[in-house]
Parts: structure tokens; sequence; C-alpha cells
């Protein structure tokens, strides 16, 4: 039982208590309804200093740059800010919310296959520093209306690597995935950008999958791009400064259960890319850096059995807890009873797929207790929606362990009124 919250070092049982910073858990509570979001901003802030600290021990030059798609609240992008990251966006909402939080221009990362005329138009107005191209006709749009703003616009190229075909497989994103271009049309895109009066070719971009937890992968993808950048230097004339790997890092907590190391990513880097000294390294996190710095408390409605299987409900949902086949949900008791029979939990929407969990626990549960949900601050407020049941309200944990109000819960009378 214990067992499962060793990974996470803001969590520990005491007397068969959960305690969140030294503090029972259900104290955070008052006279709060469950279920409530509680962003840790200590995590957040740990999780990009160690990401950054151990990869800037082999690289030399690097850049991480938050991936606004993960978890859009502003507080969060306020803090990425402060921690010294930048954003990467994939449209104009998200280029807006970049604004808003005041991010640096020169930090801002843009990306997605189908970029609009008006957002790419607002980018280069913005003159943003990182423009990642899906296409040949993307690329001419960019040329047009960096012509029309007097500009030179970085490029970046987006393309899908060759790697072996049992490492296809393996990938989230393949090769007949909508995202990227293979790497022969990729040439012909620096060509055409090398050879444009405003556009620059200055980097490769490549994200093929999520919750990565394979330094063995990487070994693969670093060679096949070192031989491609080094191809584009010595056969096209292209000098490329930058090189990005995107994100799709599992969450720090995973990569601890899997004895994953940041600093040997970062010497797997330094190993594989030659020159590295004259390359800038981005990074493009969203699910490492967000995902187990928010916990959810919910409580336990009603528990039945059926077809020799137990069941417990609770009162958060796959409205709030988006049901992604790859996310990483974990449940632990408030007060620990002991073991009991093996239980699944779900939430109480009327929809098979609304589960916390895949794996069933076997500690004891009871109606009206308090569980806690890990793992649960990547793809789910950006995600969630006002299905069958209102969003709980979210509140976030300062440096000073004190509780603060993000945003509130969705008002069942205002969601009525709105159907209307």
């Amino acid at each position: 039982m214990f067992e499962a919250v060793k990974n996470y070092p803001y969590l520990k049982y005491k007397n068969d208590e959960i305690h969140l910073y030294d503090k029972r858990i259900d104290s955070y509570l008052s006279k709060k309804e469950t279920p409530i979001f509680i962003y840790l901003e200590d995590r957040f802030r740990n999780n990009a200093e160690i990401l950054k600290q151990n990869l800037e021990n082999n690289i030399p030059n690097l850049f991480v740059s938050y991936a606004i798609k993960a978890n859009y609240l502003g507080r969060i992008l306020l803090d990425a800010k402060k921690f010294g990251l930048g954003i990467e966006v994939m449209s104009l909402f998200e280029l807006k919310l970049a604004q808003e939080a005041k991010i640096p221009n020169k930090n801002i990362i843009f990306n997605g296959p189908a970029k609009t005329e008006e957002e790419l138009d607002f980018a280069l107005s913005k003159k943003i520093g990182h423009l990642n191209v899906d296409s040949l006709n993307e690329l001419i749009l960019a040329e047009s209306i960096a012509k029309k703003y007097e500009m030179v616009q970085p490029i970046t190229i987006r393309i899908h690597p060759q790697l072996d075909d049992k490492t296809e497989k393996r990938m989230l994103i393949k090769k007949n995935s909508k995202l990227g271009i293979d790497y022969s049309r990729g040439i012909k895109l620096f060509e055409y950008a090398k050879k444009s009066k405003n556009l620059n070719p200055v980097g490769v971009h490549t994200h093929i999958g999520t919750n990565l937890t394979s330094h063995d992968f990487y070994d693969e993808l670093l060679g096949f791009l070192n031989k491609y950048i080094t191809d584009l230097e010595k056969k096209n004339g292209i000098s490329i400064n930058n090189i990005n790997l995107g994100g799709g890092l599992a969450s720090k907590s995973i990569l601890d259960e899997n004895g994953f190391q940041i600093e040997k990513l970062g010497k797997q880097i330094s190993s594989h890319i030659s020159n590295i000294d004259e390359k800038t390294i981005i990074f493009e996190p969203g699910r490492y850096l967000i995902e187990d710095s928010f916990i959810a408390i919910t409580q336990v409605l009603r528990t039945k059995k059926s077809w020799g299987r137990k069941w417990a409900f609770t009162d958060i949902g796959a409205n709030s807890l988006i049901p992604m086949r790859y996310s990483h949900y974990k449940v632990i008791p408030q007060k620990y009873k002991g073991k009991g029979q093996y239980t699944n939990i779900g939430g109480p929407l009327c929809l098979p797929v609304d589960v916390l969990t895949d794996e069933s626990v076997d500690f004891e549960i009871e109606e009206k207790d308090l569980l806690i949900v890990l793992n649960c601050g990547a793809y789910t407020m950006s995600m969630s929606e006002q299905f069958g049941y209102p969003r709980p309200a979210i509140y976030g944990l300062n440096q000073n362990k004190e509780m603060e109000l993000i945003k509130l819960a969705d008002d069942i009378d205002i969601m009525v009124k709105e159907s209307f």
C-alpha cells in the first residue's frame, strides 16, 4: 500500500492517514465540497528545475518550453514564466493565452499542421521566436506574411524520422500520421526556405510519442537526427542551429518508477549530436511538468458487487478525468483501513469508460470514504467538459502551503440556463 506514494515526495502516510506536505489531506478541504483539484506549485517548480539542471550538465545550450495544451490554466502559465520556461502553442487561442501571461515573444514556439492565415499573421506580427512548419503550403504562406512585414522569420521544419520498423510500431505518432512530413520532403522544404529572402531555416523538429520511458528509443532517434542534420549542412549548405526534440516524456513520477534518468538522456544527446556546442537543444514538455503536479480529492458515493466484482463510484468522473488511453491515474485512500476485496473504481457518469483506473485496488473502501487521485494534471483541465456533471473547483497550494482558489466549480444553474 505505502509503495503507491514512494515516488511522490509531497505525500506520506502517518498513522494510516495520507498527509500532503505534512498536513492531513482532509484538512485542506475544510468546508469545501468534493470533488476538488489541487495544483502543487512546488512540484511544478521542482519538475522544471530537475529537468533543466540534469539536461544542462551535458547540453550547453538548452531551451525548455512548456506545452500549453497539457494544461492552460492562467496560473500555470504565469508559473511557467516565473520558472524560466518558454511556451509551446498550437492555435490562436493558445497564442493569446501566452500573450496574456506576458510570455516573451522570443520564447514562444508555434506548432500545428494547419495554421490559418490569421494565426500565422498574428504570430509573425508579434515576432515569435520559433515557428515549426508542417507543410510546403504553410511555408509559402508564412513567407508571404513575412514579406508583408518586411522581416526574416526563423523556420523549423517538423519531420517524421526514419526509424527501425519495430520502433515505428511502438510509436504513438507513426509515419502515416497527419503530423510531420517524411525526411525527403523535409529536405525540399529546407531548400525552399534557404532560397527565400524572408525565411531562415534554422532548425529540425520531431515529436513522435507520449509517455516515453525508453532510453533505447532516444538512441535510435538521435542517431537518425544527427545523420539528417549532417546531410543538410554538408550536402545542402543549410546550417541547423536548433534541434527540437518535442515533448512526450512521461511524468516525473512515472519516469522514476521506470528508472529513466534525465541526466542519462542529456548524455545520450551530447554523445549523438555532432558539434553540440553550436546547437540549441529544445524540449517541449507538458505531461512531464504538470501531470503529477495535481491531485484530486473525491468522495465515494456508492459501492456495489456484481459478477464477482466490487465497484466503488466516486463523485469525480470522466468529464474531468478524461479517459485517455495514455493516462496514469492512481487512486489511494485518505485513510488506510487495511486490505480488502479488490475493487474497481469508477465515476458517476452513465458511461462504461468512466473509470478512474484500469487496475483494481486492494484496500478497504466504504461509502463516504475520501480517495486521492494522483497524476491528474495533464490533459484534464484543458480537455474537460460539462458532460452530465459540473466540473470541479481548482485550488492552488502556493509556496507557503496556503490554498488559493484558481477556478470556481461550474455552476449547475448557469449550465441549465446556457442550454436554453
